[in-house]
C-alpha cells in the first residue's frame, strides 16, 4: 500500500491510496460513520431509543432483531431520509447533511425495476444519471463492466429484468442488480436493507460473500439489517448491532456476542446457528429482553463505540482527531482511510457546488430514452395493435362508403365523434396506472437524488408522444377512408384533432394518476369524467337544459368534433337535400321552385350542430385544456406527491 504523501494525496483527493496489485480504478474511500443517542417516534410510539454506533471503513455492520424492531427504520434516519427526534449522526466528524448524502447509498429491500429493460440498460442508464456529464461514454461503460464482473452478474448482462409477468432475472440476480446502480456512484457509505431477504441460503450467501469482497478490496463502510441469517452469513459482519422493539441491546464484534449471552445464563447449544439463537432469545419473554437490554447497557455506559447516553458526544475522547478507531488496552491508531475533518470538508467543496450528478440535458435525454424503450414494449404490444386494427375496420364496415346524402349526415357525424371518443377514452384509461406503478422507481431514484423532478416530468410528457400518436393514426387512416369521409383536407385536418384530442385525454389521466395514485380510484374519477363529456358533447343531445348548457363548454371532446364537422362539410363536399320533408329550410324552399338536385348549405349543417365558435378558437381552448391538465399534474407531483 502507498503510504506518506503518495497516500495523504490520494486522501485529500475524496478516494482511497490504489494498491497496484488489487485496485482496477480508483474509488472513494470509506468513510467513519458514528451515531449517537438517536430517537425517534412514529404516531407516538418510540422506534428508536438512544442507539447509537460506529462503524470504520472496511468494516461490515450488521443490524439484526426481529420484525418491527427498528431496522429499517435506523437504515432510513441514517440516510438521511427520515428526521430523528433527537441524537446526532456524523460521518467522519462532520455532522450530516446535503453533500454527505450524496456519499451515501442506500439500498431498499424492494427490488424496483422497469421490468421491460434489460440489465445492461438498467445499468447503463444509472450510469448516465449518477455519474458527471462531463466522464466519456467509455469510461462509464468501463465502470459498468467492472461492476458487473465484480459482482458477478456479467452472465445476465443482457437479460431483461423481468415481473411476475414477464419471466427475467432471478431473485439473486435482481439483489445484486439493485446494489449494482447504487454502487454506481462510488458510494463511500452503504446502507443495506435486507439484502438477502426472500433468497435461499446458497444464494444468500454467495451475494453476502460478493459483498463481502467488494467491500474489503474497496475499503468501503457498510451498514446492513438482516433478518434470520444463516451461520455463514451472521460471521461475514464485524460488528453487530442488536435491535429489540427500538432498543438496542447489544453492539459490538459479532465473535463476541454468544460470550456476552452465556454471562448472562443463556447458552448456545454446539452447532447451533448464533443468529437464530440470538433472534429466538431477543423474541422470548419480556423479562429476558430486560436481562439482556440491562446487561448491554451496563456495557454501554463505558463504550465508547456504542454509549448509553447523548452525553458522551461532549467526552474529550469523542474529539479526538477523525479517523482514530479503538483497538484493545484503549490504545488509539489511525486508520489509513480516514480524513480528518478540515480535510474532508475540502473534498467535499467541489461537490457541494454541484446539487445533481448531471446537467439537465444529460437527465432529460437519458429519462427520454428510457421511458421510450421502456413504455414501447407496453403501448406497442400486440394486444394493443389487435385493438387498434380491430377498432379501425369494424367502424369502417359499419360506416362503410357513406352516401352524400341528408339521411346519412348524422352518420357521418357518427363515425367522426366515434373515432374521437374511442381515441379519448383509450389514452385516458392507459394512463391512470402510469404513476402508481412508476412511482416506487422514481421515488428510489430521487431520494437518492439522481435527477430533477422537472427532467423526469418533461422526459415523460415527449417520450410517449411518437407511441401515443401512432395508433391513432393507423386506426383513422383506415376509419376515413372505409367510411368515405370528406377527401384529403379533411383527413389531415382529422388526423390532427384526433392526435391533439389523445394527448388532451392523456393529459387527463395523468392528472388524476397523480392525484389519487389509486388505479380503482382513478378509474372512477375517469369513468365519470369521460362518460360526462360523451353526453356533453353534443352528438346525443343537442338541445340541452337552459340552466346546463354552460357545461357543454367543459366537454373537451366538443372542440375537436366541432373542427372536423367544419372540414367534413365544406363548401366543396356536398350533401344532397331529400327528395321531400327536409330537416333544413333552404332545401325545402328551394324545392317549391325547381326539380333539379338541390345541396344543403354547409352554414345550415353546423348552425345544427352547433358549431359556433370559428376553428382557431376551438384549437386554442383545445389547448389550454392540455396545458391546464398538464400543469396541474406537475404542481401535484411536485408539491402534493412529492417523495
Amino acid at each position: 500500500m502507498l503510504e506518506g504523501p503518495a497516500a495523504e494525496e490520494a486522501l485529500l483527493s475524496g478516494r482511497p491510496p490504489e494498491d497496484p496489485e488489487t485496485a482496477e480504478v480508483r474509488r472513494r474511500a470509506g468513510l467513519e460513520l458514528k451515531f449517537r443517542g438517536l430517537n425517534m417516534q412514529i404516531k407516538g410510539r418510540a422506534i428508536l431509543c438512544n442507539v447509537s454506533g460506529t462503524v470504520q471503513p472496511g468494516e461490515l455492520l450488521a443490524v439484526m432483531g426481529p420484525s418491527g424492531s427498528g431496522k429499517t427504520t435506523l437504515l432510513s434516519a441514517l440516510s438521511g431520509r427520515q428526521p430523528v427526534k433527537s441524537g446526532t449522526i456524523k460521518v467522519n466528524g462532520v455532522p450530516l447533511n446535503k453533500q454527505l448524502r450524496r456519499t451515501i447509498c442506500y439500498v431498499m429491500q424492494q427490488d424496483i425495476f422497469f421490468p421491460n429493460l434489460t440489465l445492461k440498460d438498467t445499468l447503463m442508464y444509472q450510469a448516465h444519471l449518477k455519474l458527471p456529464s462531463s466522464m466519456k461514454l467509455q469510461e462509464k461503460e468501463q465502470i459498468v463492466t467492472n461492476l458487473v464482473e465484480e459482482l458477478d452478474i456479467k452472465k445476465c448482462y443482457n437479460t431483461i429484468i423481468g415481473d411476475e409477468y414477464l419471466r427475467g432475472l432471478s431473485g439473486g440476480e435482481r439483489k445484486r442488480a439493485n446494489i449494482a446502480c447504487e454502487l454506481l456512484s462510488d458510494p463511500a457509505l452503504m446502507l443495506l436493507d435486507e439484502p438477502t431477504s426472500g433468497l435461499d441460503s446458497s444464494t444468500a450467501y454467495s451475494l453476502c460473500f460478493t459483498l463481502k469482497r467488494y467491500v474489503e478490496k474497496h475499503r468501503k463502510t457498510v451498514v446492513s439489517s438482516i433478518h434470520q441469517p444463516s451461520s455463514q452469513i451472521y460471521h461475514m459482519f464485524d460488528k453487530l448491532l442488536l435491535m429489540s422493539e427500538g432498543e438496542i441491546a447489544y453492539y459490538g464484534a459479532s465473535s463476541k456476542i454468544l460470550e456476552f449471552f452465556a454471562a448472562l445464563g443463556l447458552y448456545c447449544t454446539p452447532h447451533y446457528n448464533p443468529a437464530d439463537f440470538i433472534l429466538d432469545k431477543v423474541k422470548e419473554s419480556s423479562e429476558v429482553r430486560r436481562r439482556i437490554v440491562a446487561s448491554a447497557n451496563e456495557l454501554r455506559k463505558t463504550s465508547l463505540e456504542s454509549p448509553l447516553d447523548p452525553e458522551f458526544t461532549d467526552d474529550p475522547d469523542e474529539k479526538r482527531p477523525n479517523g482514530l478507531t479503538i483497538k484493545k488496552e484503549g490504545q488509539w491508531k489511525l486508520s489509513k482511510y480516514a480524513l480528518k475533518q478540515g480535510e474532508y470538508s475540502v473534498a467535499l467543496e467541489k461537490d457541494s457546488s454541484r446539487k445533481w450528478p448531471s446537467s439537465f440535458w444529460t437527465q432529460y435525454s437519458t429519462l427520454t430514452s428510457r421511458n421510450f424503450k421502456q413504455q414501447r414494449a407496453v403501448i406497442l404490444s400486440w394486444l394493443n395493435i389487435v385493438q387498434t386494427l380491430t377498432m379501425a375496420f369494424v367502424p369502417g364496415i359499419i360506416w362503410w362508403q357513406l352516401p352524400k346524402v341528408e339521411e346519412q349526415i348524422y352518420a357521418r357525424s357518427g363515425l367522426i365523434y366515434f373515432i374521437l371518443l374511442y381515441w379519448a377514452f383509450t389514452p385516458i384509461f392507459h394512463t391512470l396506472s402510469t404513476f402508481p406503478l412508476e412511482r416506487p422507481v422514481i421515488n428510489k431514484e430521487r431520494l437518492s437524488g439522481s435527477y430533477r423532478l422537472s427532467a423526469y416530468y418533461l422526459a415523460k410528457m415527449t417520450s410517449e408522444l411518437p407511441l401515443t400518436i401512432i395508433q391513432p393514426l393507423i386506426s383513422l387512416t383506415i376509419a376515413f377512408w372505409m367510411g368515405g369521409l370528406n377527401g384529403v383536407i379533411a383527413y389531415f385536418v382529422g388526423l390532427a384533432m384526433i392526435m391533439l384530442g389523445s394527448i388532451t385525454a392523456q393529459s387527463i389521466g395523468l392528472f388524476a394518476s397523480a392525484l389519487f395514485l389509486r388505479i380503482d380510484q382513478s378509474i372512477i374519477f375517469a369513468t365519470i369524467f369521460m362518460l360526462s363529456t360523451l353526453l356533453l358533447g353534443g352528438f346525443y343531445i343537442q338541445r340541452l337544459p337552459a340552466w346546463l348548457t354552460w357545461a357543454r363548454y367543459l366537454a373537451f371532446v366538443i372542440y375537436p368534433f366541432h373542427v372536423m364537422l367544419s372540414f367534413e362539410f365544406s363548401n366543396n363536399h356536398t350533401i344532397l337535400c331529400k327528395e321531400e320533408n327536409s330537416a333544413y329550410r333552404h332545401c325545402n324552399m328551394v324545392r317549391n321552385t325547381t326539380n333539379a338536385s338541390v345541396y344543403i348549405p354547409r352554414d345550415e349543417i353546423l348552425a345544427y350542430f352547433e358549431v359556433t365558435l370559428p376553428i382557431w378558437a376551438d384549437v386554442l381552448i383545445l389547448l389550454l385544456f392540455l396545458v391546464a391538465f398538464r400543469v396541474a399534474c406537475y404542481l401535484l407531483l411536485r408539491f402534493y406527491r412529492k417523495p
